[in-house]
This record gives C-alpha cells, sequence and structure tokens, in this order.
C-alpha cells in the first residue's frame, strides 16, 4: 500500500473518532503525507453533518430547529472525540493561570485538570456553534448552499488553517504529537490549500465568500501573532484550540 493511502487513514483516525484498518505503517513519511488529508477530515466531518440535517427532516418535516441543532453539534462533538475542545480548555487554562509566564503556561496545558476559564471558553465556543447551525437550518428551506458552505466548508477551512500555522510558527516543545510532522508543514502545501478552498468558497458561500475567506486569514494571522508572543511558537493544544476557533469565528461571521 502506498504512504499516501496509510496518510489518509492515519489523518482521518488522528482527527475524528471514524473507525479505520489496522495502520501497517505510522513511520514519519505516513505522518507527514496524512497533512494533505487533514482538509478531507473536514468534508468527511461536514457531509456526515449534512445528513444528518437531511435524514432529521426526511424523518420529520416539522422538526424543531433548535433540537435537530443540537443533534448536529453532538456528531460534531463526537467526531473530533472533544479533541479540539481539550486544546480550547487547556489553552484557556493556560493563557489565563500562565500570567505571562511562557514556561509556566506551557506546564498548565499539560495539567490534565480543566479550570473554570476552559470551562467557560468550552461554552462560548460551542454556544456560537449551536446558534450559527440554528441559522444555517433554517436558511436552508430555502437554500441549501449556506448549509453546505457552513457545515461542509467550514470545517475543512478550520483543518487546512492549522497548517498554514505549523507552517509560519515553531513548535515550542522538544518532542509532541505533531513535532514528526512539522517539517511536512510547507509553504507551498498551504497555498495549494488556501487557493482550493478559496475556489470551493466562491460558489458555496456565494456573496459571503470574500467576507469570510478575509476573516479567515485574519483570525490566523490575529491568533499566530498571540502565539508567538505568548509562547513563541505552538504546541498540539494551541492547534486544536484553533481548530475550534476558526469553526465558530467563521459560522458566525457567516450567518450574520
Amino acid at each position: 500500500m502506498s504512504t499516501y493511502y496509510w496518510g489518509f487513514w492515519y489523518a482521518l483516525i488522528f482527527l475524528s473518532r471514524v473507525p479505520g484498518p489496522y495502520l501497517k505503517r505510522i513511520d514519519q513519511e505516513v505522518q507527514q503525507a496524512a497533512m494533505w488529508f487533514y482538509p478531507i477530515v473536514g468534508a468527511i466531518l461536514g457531509l456526515l453533518l449534512v445528513t444528518l440535517v437531511y435524514l432529521c427532516f426526511q424523518y420529520n418535516s416539522q422538526a424543531p430547529l433548535f433540537l435537530v441543532a443540537a443533534l448536529v453539534l453532538a456528531l460534531w462533538v463526537y467526531f473530533t472525540g472533544a479533541m479540539h475542545l481539550d486544546g480550547v480548555a487547556d489553552t484557556a487554562d493556560a493563557w489565563v493561570g500562565g500570567l505571562g509566564n511562557h514556561q509556566r503556561t506551557l506546564e498548565i496545558m499539560k495539567d490534565p485538570r480543566v479550570g473554570s476559564m476552559g470551562v467557560a471558553a468550552m461554552a462560548v465556543v460551542l454556544l456560537v456553534k449551536l446558534a450559527a447551525i440554528v441559522a444555517l437550518i433554517e436558511q436552508a428551506h430555502s437554500n441549501i448552499w449556506p448549509l453546505l458552505g457552513g457545515l461542509l466548508l467550514i470545517p475543512m477551512m478550520a483543518r487546512a488553517g492549522i497548517i498554514g500555522l505549523m507552517a509560519t510558527t515553531s513548535y515550542v516543545r522538544k518532542q509532541g504529537m505533531v513535532s514528526d510532522t512539522q517539517s511536512a508543514a510547507t509553504k507551498s502545501k498551504v497555498i495549494v490549500m488556501t487557493v482550493s478552498l478559496a475556489l470551493l468558497a466562491l460558489p458555496m458561500l456565494q456573496e459571503k465568500a470574500l467576507l469570510v475567506l478575509l476573516v479567515w486569514l485574519a483570525v490566523l494571522a490575529g491568533y499566530r501573532a498571540a502565539l508567538k508572543k505568548r509562547l513563541g511558537g505552538y504546541t498540539g493544544d494551541t492547534l486544536g484550540a484553533a481548530v475550534e476557533i476558526q469553526e465558530a469565528v467563521l459560522l458566525a461571521a457567516f450567518v450574520l
């Protein structure tokens, strides 16, 4: 089997709870090839979310929007195993508890316990996403494209975004979950993914395509600047938080 075959399955198993085959290869080459499939994992998530909305309204055309949105959000969290939400909690706790100290911030991120700031940050992210999903489902009754753009394209953008962070920012730990893939996050890869997603955004996000793309770049630039100032780079937790932050902000920008 080729490196990219195992790379796809590695990406899917690493970034989601979707079961896959036994990974006969998990070497550095496979982990680096897997990076090409990060946005594809987002697309698979999106397809599952859109399918769930369709099935709910096939079962009951008058299904409560809020309940359908809650089910979609539950599937969203389950798909990732709450891994990115854990990054939000750890990053929020460390950002506040670290009191501006680089080493203290990194130490708090390693603590498995979740503090009050972590809980609050997760709650805010989930509430924003839930409200945005309700709005997308409401709009889908007259136009399916907003639903596809919000639930399919935005998860792809969020996962491509962390590759951009990796390509332009240093990894601050000596060894960790993403240290073996750092060298694969190249600027050429980022350009290919960005251009591809921008082309997809034109039909899927329609008149809001440019706005969402600009917000996406602004969020990534701002988040990168904050990481550089506070930590000197990124960690696995901050990448997980980046996925959730991008999804929440882009969904809000899209539906407002």
